[in-house]
């Protein structure tokens, strides 16, 4: 990072210890994905504007336009140096936003719901409403594996920290687990009978151990299951449907929510609110100091939170 942008950044933060959450803005549309880089200094997100957009502090710097249709997933490669993008009609795009430079672009399949990259950056899975799971080689843009599971719709998508477990969910409720050594199935759970309500499953977070993971509900349920078992650990409940989940450090878990709040669960369950988005919030991204997430929202805006 330059000087000027770690003084945007000291600036931004200092903000946001101040008002404990920060606007960004350049979208013009929903903002439906975020992603934070491995260093926790820069942050990018996608909107259905057809934008992604690289941030630093609380400066956009890095803007890619795009009129093919609403960007629905965005993370960054494990250096923090390139961004990749999946948008509604199932496109892959691997971006450098320092050049930028589109280093491919594939062809589409199902709306690409989320990304991750393998820990060696060499690689990265792709999840989808076509109801697979593909592979991809991040040097070629090349196609490896194409992983078929439940017959649903597939919400949400979760790696491991060590990238060896994935995790999937779906419209079904079904949590689904998977080998990244084999790219086979495993096991599969399905947590929404003991629920209020048979509701869908809109996302999954791991534990940044990968000891434990989340899942959310329709219903403002989240349960955490031990990821190597599926056997429940707790569950707790928000006030409406999950959008998205994330694990910080410390393991507490960030939930979006479609009530427009952020909702904190700490390791033993327990509920606090934070509100700031004036609609519901689509994505959340912790940065790796657990100090900072970041949400996407339908208010448009990007908003950074400040945690103590």
């Amino acid at each position: 990072m330059t000087r000027s942008s770690l003084v945007a950044a000291a600036l931004l933060y200092a903000s946001v210890a101040a008002a404990d959450s920060v606007a960004l803005k350049s979208h013009t549309k929903d903002v439906d994905a975020v992603a934070v880089s491995s260093d926790g200094k820069r942050y990018a997100s996608g909107g259905d504007d057809g934008a992604t957009v690289v941030w630093e502090g609380n400066a956009a710097i890095a803007t890619r336009p795009s009129e093919d249709g609403a960007i629905d997933a965005v993370a960054f490669s494990p250096n923090g140096k390139l961004v990749a993008i999946g948008n509604q009609y199932g496109q892959l795009t691997l971006w450098d936003p320092t050049a930028n430079k589109e280093l491919f672009s594939t062809k589409g399949n199902g709306r690409i719901v989320h990304i991750a990259f393998m820990p060696d950056g060499k690689s990265l899975y792709t999840g989808s409403s076509d109801q697979t799971i593909r592979f991809y080689d991040t040097a070629t843009g090349t196609e490896k594996a194409k992983l078929t599971g439940p017959k649903y719709q597939l919400y949400g998508l979760a790696l491991s920290s060590d990238g060896k477990q994935l995790a999937s969910c779906y419209s079904s409720g079904d949590v689904t687990m998977w080998s990244t050594k084999t790219n086979k199935v495993g096991p599969t759970y399905n947590p929404v009978p003991k629920t209020s309500s048979n509701g869908a499953c809109h996302a999954v977070a791991f534990s940044s151990n990968g000891k434990a993971l989340a899942a959310g509900f329709d219903d403002g349920t989240i349960v955490f299951m031990d990821a190597s078992t599926g056997k429940e650990l707790r569950r707790a409940k928000v006030a409406d449907s999950v959008n998205a989940l994330a694990f910080a450090a410390d393991g507490k878990l960030a939930a979006g929510t479609q009530n427009e709040e952020l909702a904190i669960v700490d390791g033993a369950g327990a509920v606090t609110t934070k509100k700031g988005h004036g609609r519901p919030i689509l994505d959340v991204a912790f940065a790796s100091d657990g100090k900072h997430l970041v949400s996407g929202s339908r208010d448009m805006t990007v908003r950074v939170w400040g945690f103590e």
